[in-house]
């Protein structure tokens, strides 16, 4: 009984003295040689991501071009009208609730120390907004569930530092990394109302669920989350309830 050989076809006595396999290979890196280079040498040379990257976030400041339930939900939420140049944080924490790792976030807001017969007695201002980016996923749920388009993901980056402190960033941070993508790119992705453009949303159109989901319906909070917070999620649900059968 003949024993079948089964693999690679032996080389022959040329293909040993010329070198035939190493040329085939070599000729390849020669070809690839006189192209033109695809890699970029940073950080001497950047590149320009495209709008929709997730990069590094920021938080946009109230310049204008809020949208038209903006004041509503300052109101909802009992916090102090900001001001042109502040921040559109509300503290309501839905981005908080919407992230897999909510542990990256700080979020506070304090009450103004202010008079009884003061305009804003009552009212909450942001005190606190800490990301721990080293935890981050930069998947964008957090900007889908903003309400005020306040949380963007800008086209920043470059992350990289000699301690893991400085991947913290705090709202003063974020907002003049927010400040400095809109003025350099904002018209690219966002119109006049600071709503992605047709051409630059996240999610495809067809994806319906999504944007259904924080259609002014809160998330369902979890143990760690105080019970204060859950009742004003719950207040705000029913007053758009009531809102929606009023104008039925």
């Amino acid at each position: 009984m003949s024993v079948k050989k089964v693999g690679a076809k032996p080389q022959t006595l040329i293909e040993k003295i010329f070198f035939i396999d190493f040329m085939k290979g070599l000729s390849t890196t020669i070809k690839h040689l006189f192209k033109r280079t695809i890699t970029v040498d940073f950080p001497y040379e950047v590149v320009t991501p495209s709008i929709r990257f997730r990069g590094v976030h920021g938080l946009r400041n109230v310049d204008g071009t809020e949208a038209d339930d903006f004041e509503a939900w300052v109101k909802k939420l009992k916090i102090k009208p900001p001001e042109m140049g502040e921040t559109r944080c509300i503290a309501c924490k839905f981005c908080q609730a919407a992230c897999p790792v909510p542990e990256l976030f700080t979020i506070k807001a304090e009450k103004l120390d202010v008079p009884e017969d003061h305009p804003h007695h009552k009212l909450k201002v942001l005190a606190v907004f800490d990301m721990d980016l080293s935890k981050c996923m930069f998947c964008g749920l957090c900007t889908q569930a903003c309400p005020t388009d306040c949380i963007i993901h800008t086209d920043v980056y470059d992350l990289s530092s000699y301690t893991r402190r400085s991947w913290v960033m705090d709202k003063d941070m974020l907002s003049q990394i927010a400040d400095d993508f809109i003025a350099r790119r904002g018209k690219e992705k966002f119109d006049e109302k600071s709503k992605w453009r047709q051409d630059q949303k996240l999610w495809p159109e067809y994806d319906e669920t999504r944007p259904k989901l924080w259609d002014f319906h809160p998330p369902k909070l979890g143990p760690n989350y105080i019970d204060e917070l859950q009742n004003t999620f719950n207040q705000v649900d029913q007053q758009v309830k009531n809102q929606s059968s009023d104008n039925a």
